[in-house]
C-alpha cells in the first residue's frame, strides 16, 4: 500500500511547484507593458473633455454671450440709422388760396391753391444719429470688453480644472482595477489554499478548523473583490460623465496600463510659481478687475454731460408753404442731473473694491495650489516608495509563511494573516502609485502646463 505520509509530501511538492509558476505568471501579468485589453490613454479621456464635458461646454457659451455683449456696447457708439414712412389719412383737405405776385395788366390777382393737409398724406424721413461725446458709453463698452477677455480665460481655466478632474479619476480607476486583478489572484490563492487544506485534514493531517478558517478567507477574497468592482465601475461612469467616452473594457478584472514611476523629484517649487500671473484663473480675476475699475468709471460718468449729432432729411406731399424734400442737422448736449447716479457710482466702488479682494485672493489661492501640489508630489514619492519595500516584504513574507505552514512549522493563522498582509501591502503600493501618478498630473494642470502621459 502507499504510504500516505509520502503521498501528502508529494502533493504538498507538486503544489509549491504550482504556486511559483503561478506567482511567475501574475507578476509577468501586472507589469506587462502592452496589454492584450489596454485601457484608452489619459490623452484620450482629456481630449474627449475638451468638446464633451458640460464645464466646458457652459464656459464656452458663456463666451459666445461675452462677446456679442461686448460688441452690442461698442455699437452704442456707432452711428444709428432711421427710416420711416408713414401714410396718414385726413378727414378734410387743408388747404389755403393765395395770391402768387402782383396782377397783370389784364386785371385779376394771381391765385395759387396751397394744400397743407393732404386727405392722403404721405411722409418718408431718413435720419442719422452719431454719439460726439459720451464718456459713460465709452467706458462701458471698454468693461464689455474686458468681461469678454475674462470670460475667455475663464474657458481656459474651466479647462485645466476639468482636466485635473480627469486626470485624478482615470488614475484611480486604473488604480481600482489593479485593486480588482489582485483581489482575483487572492481569490485564487485562497481557493487553493482552501482545497490543499481540504486534501490534508482528508488525509488527518489538518483540523476542521483549519478548513473552516480557510474557506473563511475565501468568502472574505470574494467581498474583497465586490468592493474593488464597486470602485472600477463607479469610476467608469464617473470618466464617462466627465468626458462622454466609456473606457474600454472586456470584464472587471481586465488589464489597464498601471502607471509606472521612476521616483524621480519636481524641479523646485520656485520654478512652478514664477509664471503665476500668466495662470488663466488669475488673468480672469486680473481682467474681471479691469471690468469693475471702467464699470465705476463710467457711472460716474453719466454725470457729465453727452453730446451728439443728428442729420435727418424728409420728404412730404404736406408741404404747405415750404419744400420737399428737405433737411435738418442739428448737434445736441445732454446733461442730466440726478442724484441717484452719485449713489450708484459710490456702490460701484465698493463693488469695485470687492473684485480687488477677489483678484488678490485668486493670487493666493494659485500659489497655494501650486504649493500643495508639489509637496504632495514630494509626499508620494516618499509613499510610494515605501509602499514598494512593504510589498517586497510582505511578498517574502508570504513565501515563508506558506513553506512553514506546508512543512508542519506553522499553524494556518500566520500562513492566513501573511497572505492577508501581502495583500493589504499591495493595495496600499497600488493606491500609492496612482496617487502620486495623479499627483504629478495635478502640479503640471495647477502650473498650466499639460501633464506627461504615464
Amino acid at each position: 500500500m502507499t504510504n500516505p505520509m509520502n503521498k501528502s509530501r508529494r502533493f504538498l511538492v507538486r503544489l509549491l511547484i504550482d504556486r511559483a509558476l503561478i506567482i511567475v505568471l501574475t507578476l509577468g501579468w501586472v507589469f506587462a507593458s502592452t496589454p492584450a485589453h489596454a485601457l484608452q490613454p489619459l490623452s484620450d479621456f482629456l481630449d474627449h473633455a475638451k468638446e464633451q464635458n458640460f464645464d466646458n461646454l457652459e464656459a464656452r457659451a458663456i463666451a459666445v454671450q461675452r462677446v456679442h455683449e461686448a460688441s452690442q456696447a461698442w455699437a452704442h457708439l456707432q452711428p444709428t440709422w432711421t427710416l420711416q414712412a408713414d401714410y396718414i389719412r385726413n378727414q378734410y383737405l387743408g388747404a389755403a388760396n393765395v395770391g402768387t405776385g402782383a396782377p397783370p395788366p389784364g386785371g385779376g390777382l394771381p391765385i395759387k391753391t396751397v394744400v397743407i393737409t393732404p386727405i392722403d398724406q404721405r411722409d418718408a424721413s431718413f435720419s442719422a444719429a452719431l454719439p460726439l461725446i459720451d464718456l459713460a458709453a465709452w467706458r462701458n463698452a471698454g468693461a464689455a470688453s474686458a468681461d469678454r477677455d475674462a470670460q475667455k480665460a475663464r474657458v481656459a481655466a474651466a479647462a485645466l480644472e476639468v482636466q485635473k478632474t480627469v486626470a485624478q479619476t482615470y488614475y484611480q480607476f486604473v488604480g481600482a482595477k489593479a485593486v480588482s486583478r489582485a483581489a482575483r489572484r487572492t481569490l485564487a490563492a485562497a481557493q487553493d489554499n482552501a482545497s490543499f487544506i481540504d486534501t490534508r485534514t482528508r488525509a488527518g493531517l489538518a483540523s476542521d478548523l483549519d478548513l473552516k478558517r480557510a474557506l473563511a478567507e475565501v468568502e472574505r477574497d470574494r467581498q474583497a473583490i465586490e468592493d474593488a468592482d464597486y470602485s472600477v465601475v463607479t469610476l467608469s461612469r464617473s470618466l464617462e460623465t466627465l468626458t462622454g467616452l466609456a473606457p474600454e473594457s472586456d470584464s472587471l478584472g481586465d488589464q489597464a496600463a498601471r502607471p509606472q514611476d521612476d521616483l524621480h523629484d519636481e524641479p523646485p517649487l520656485a520654478e512652478w510659481t514664477r509664471h503665476l500671473e500668466g495662470l488663466p484663473a488669475v488673468r480672469a480675476a486680473e481682467l474681471d478687475h479691469k471690468a469693475a475699475r471702467l464699470t465705476t468709471s463710467a457711472t460716474q460718468a453719466a454725470l457729465y454731460p453727452a453730446i451728439s449729432a443728428q442729420f435727418t432729411e424728409r420728404a412730404t406731399n404736406a408741404t404747405g408753404f415750404g419744400e420737399s424734400p428737405y433737411y435738418t442737422f442739428e448737434v445736441l448736449a445732454t446733461w442730466k442731473l440726478d442724484h441717484s447716479n452719485a449713489e450708484s457710482a459710490r456702490a460701484q466702488r465698493g463693488a469695485a473694491e470687492a473684485v480687488a479682494v477677489r483678484y488678490e485672493r485668486s493670487r493666493a489661492t494659485a500659489n497655494d495650489a501650486l504649493f500643495n501640489a508639489w509637496h504632495l508630489v514630494r509626499t508620494q514619492i516618499a509613499k510610494s516608495r515605501a509602499a514598494r519595500s512593504s510589498l517586497e516584504a510582505s511578498n517574502l513574507a508570504l513565501s515563508v509563511a506558506r513553506e512553514k505552514y506546508e512543512s508542519g512549522k506553522a499553524n494556518l493563522v500566520d500562513a492566513v494573516q501573511a497572505e492577508r498582509d501581502a495583500f493589504s501591502a499591495e493595495v496600499t503600493e497600488i493606491q500609492a502609485e496612482a496617487d502620486l501618478a495623479s499627483a504629478r498630473a495635478i502640479l503640471r494642470l495647477s502650473a498650466g502646463q499639460p501633464p506627461v502621459m504615464r
